[in-house]
């Protein structure tokens, strides 16, 4: 059985800009040694981050979970207007 160890986890994290929005990116290790896709976003005009999506989809790797979170993020802002407030 494999031992997670909160201190050794090998998290990815890229910050992201696009369409006017700031994303916090990233690939989180699980206590069951697999990685989620994590997405992020700094709500102006404070920069307080919160949470968008937490991918459901387990992946093998930070790497593999971090473009997963990116194409999330691509596809969230896409869905919102372009001027990072989320009006349209």
């Amino acid at each position: 059985m494999k031992q997670w160890d909160r201190k050794a986890k090998m998290d990815e994290l890229e910050n992201l800009e696009f369409e006017g929005w700031h994303f916090l990116c990233s690939g989180e290790q699980l206590p069951s040694g697999s990685f989620q896709a994590t997405v992020r976003y700094k709500a102006p005009p404070s920069d307080d981050i919160r949470t968008l999506v937490l991918d459901p989809e387990k992946f093998a790797t930070a790497g593999q979970a971090l473009e997963r979170s990116k194409e999330l993020a691509m596809k969230w802002a896409s869905e919102r207007s372009a001027n990072g407030s989320g009006d349209s």
